[in-house]
């Protein structure tokens, strides 16, 4: 675990400045399923944007909502992600508890598993869902055994205050190495996130990144 505290809190520190391709697409539950794993999802509509990151934050431009030009805040786009769940995972200062639970294969290649939990008010930072709150959070960190890195992160937010429009978020964000110009960097690829709305209903929103590119900016100046 120290390993891995160390490594991640350096991707922290080093996380690079790019560019990518960002598609999420946006599902319903069909039906009242009794199991999460029973529910049948339907597809809504599909978003493609250009998505710039710098450090854990993120912006967007050409959004495009299923082919055409959108402009409109649109439910469930992640506003951080890259390297947001890492300082509160391992930062000391942070009141997460690690808990280690046993090795699991995953994609073909072996895994250390460790339960994690945050109170309220924690290092995760605020959800919103009309206004902005802090949960508690609970979930699973799988960390690759040799690098110390994470490969996947999963995560399930309860507890909201009445009113707020959902009542539990889970996200699964999986991490690997992308190539950045000649430079390599572990980075999250994909993510799947589902919100349980107040009135009980269900939504999900898959999210991929392709084409990762150095973050350029161009200035004209006149004389």
């Amino acid at each position: 675990m120290e390993h891995a505290r160390q490594v991640n809190l350096e991707h922290v520190s080093n996380m690079p400045n790019f560019v990518a391709d960002e598609t999420v697409v946006h599902y319903v539950a069909k039906g009242r399923a009794a199991r999460a794993n029973s529910i049948k999802w339907e597809r809504d509509y599909t978003v493609e944007d250009e998505v710039t990151v710098r450090g854990i934050q993120i912006s967007r431009r050409n959004v495009r909502r299923n082919g055409k030009p959108f402009d409109k805040v649109i439910f469930g786009m992640p506003t951080t992600g890259f390297g947001a769940a890492l300082k509160p995972l391992f930062d000391p200062t942070c009141p997460t508890a690690l808990d280690p639970a046993g090795n699991e294969e995953l994609s073909g290649k072996s895994a250390l598993v460790y339960r994690f939990r945050s109170p309220e008010n924690g290092c995760f930072g605020d959800l919103n869902g009309g206004w902005a709150y802090n949960p508690a959070r609970t979930g699973r960190v799988l960390i690759d055994p040799l690098s110390g890195e994470v490969i996947q992160f999963e995560e399930e937010a309860t507890g909201m205050p009445r009113g707020f429009v959902f009542t539990q978020r889970n996200q699964v964000m999986t991490w690997n190495s992308v190539k950045i110009g000649d430079a390599s960097h572990w980075l999250p690829v994909s993510a799947d996130f589902i919100w349980r709305m107040s009135d009980g209903s269900l939504t999900r929103a898959t999210v991929e990144y392709r084409n990762h590119r150095h973050f350029e900016a161009k200035t004209n100046l006149t004389f």
